[in-house]
């Protein structure tokens, strides 16, 4: 949902260690707070758009209780998260969009995905894949290709990668997919909290 104004509920904790990961600052610290200190915030945000991101943040407890929060307070929601944890629990509404990644060989965690995930999908949702080099292309060029995803299919490529070498192999091959960059990272570069 690259260029939506959201307001950002980051979560500490994460089930994997990609490689290339963004957010290892995730992995430990942060502050506690409870649901209803979140919710209260989400309430006096002006944006129409939460996202929850971490870390993982299905491997908290509260998640759910959360979600169905934000969707109460007439809010939208994009839930961003690995893959590796069912997501069926958020497919209630659909004004709740999963951004879910399919980690690719780069990751080193390719193989911790929750295959059942594919048929929780809807087609307000999308999946995304991190590609770092040829293989990571390929990877996702046959995942998709052998999945009928009922979503938009997303390459990214992950921070220092050629964005346009990507977009020229997707482009050769006609992949029904879109090529986004991490619009936050070419704006402000490394910084925390945009």
């Amino acid at each position: 949902m690259i260029g939506v104004p959201m307001f950002f509920v980051r979560t500490n904790g994460c089930n994997l260690r990609c490689r290339w990961c963004d957010s290892t600052y995730t992995f430990s610290g942060g502050k506690e707070a409870d649901v209803k200190t979140l919710l209260d915030l989400v309430s006096q945000s002006q944006e129409r758009w939460i996202c929850l991101t971490g870390g993982e943040p299905l491997i908290q407890r509260d998640a759910p209780m959360f979600v169905h929060g934000v969707i109460d307070l007439g809010k939208s929601l994009l839930l961003e998260t690995s893959g590796s944890l069912s997501i069926l629990p958020y497919t209630f509404s659909k004004r709740v969009v999963i951004d879910m990644d399919i980690k690719t060989p780069s990751s080193g965690e390719e193989r911790r995905f929750f295959t059942n995930n594919l048929g929780y999908l809807r087609d307000t949702d999308y999946v995304k894949f991190v590609v770092t080099d040829d293989i990571d292309f390929e990877f996702a060029r046959k995942f998709i290709t052998e999945h009928n995803l009922p979503c938009e299919k997303i390459l990214q490529p992950a921070w220092g990668t050629d964005m346009k070498w990507l977009v020229e192999k997707a482009l050769d091959l006609k992949m029904d997919v879109r090529v986004l960059p991490q619009l936050h990272k070419l704006l402000w570069g490394e910084k925390r909290g945009v």
